[in-house]
């Protein structure tokens, strides 16, 4: 148990610095120095692999939303970053839901045994639910999509029909993202 709560910790810790190092980065460069620096093309480029990368966080937690926030501060356009970003991670969700079809000879009994419940949960709801819950998860709550992409290739729902709901949802976040950090750092002159 212990370990378990120095593991956490250490993530823990190691989001805050990462998040307190882009702070201070973006303070010291201005964002739009940093798009001249990596160029627009290339800037799409790096927001997309990013956005993949912290779409896989099963193996890669990344918080890419700090670069799509950087970006559109940097003037980049908003709607191709959300657009890039939300397929990107949706292709990153996309190893995650194979790695719970492929089942549960590759998981842990105690991640399998918490796998189970959302399953059990999942099964029980009607049709019309899960497209809407998976939409609002991955535009509103900060959490790993992961949570709920495993269990779904667990249960054997339908890729697309997860996906497709779960891609809408990161674009309208990210989206919200890119706003944010296109007018909000004008708002605030920096």
């Amino acid at each position: 148990m212990a370990s378990k709560n120095k593991t956490r910790i250490i993530a823990a810790l190691a989001l805050l610095l990462i998040f307190a190092g882009w702070t201070w980065l973006i303070y010291k460069i201005p964002p739009t120095e940093i798009v001249v620096f990596l160029g627009t093309e290339n800037s799409y480029i790096l927001v997309f692999a990013l956005a993949f990368l912290g779409g896989t966080s099963i193996l890669f937690p990344f918080p890419y939303y700090l670069v799509v926030f950087t970006l559109a501060a940097g003037e980049l356009n908003p709607i191709y970053l959300a657009i890039l970003a939300g397929t990107g991670v949706m292709l990153g969700d996309s190893t995650s839901y194979l790695v719970g079809y492929t089942g549960r000879e590759i998981l842990s009994k105690n991640f399998a045994e918490g796998l189970n419940k959302i399953y059990n949960w999942i099964i029980k709801k009607p049709k019309w639910v899960m497209p809407i819950f998976l939409y609002f998860y991955s535009f509103l709550i900060p959490f790993p999509n992961d949570l709920v992409v495993v269990p779904l290739g667990l249960a054997r729902y339908p890729y697309l029909k997860a996906i497709i709901p779960l891609w809408a949802g990161n674009i309208s976040f990210n989206l919200a993202v890119a706003f944010a950090g296109f007018y909000g750092v004008h708002f605030l002159g920096i």
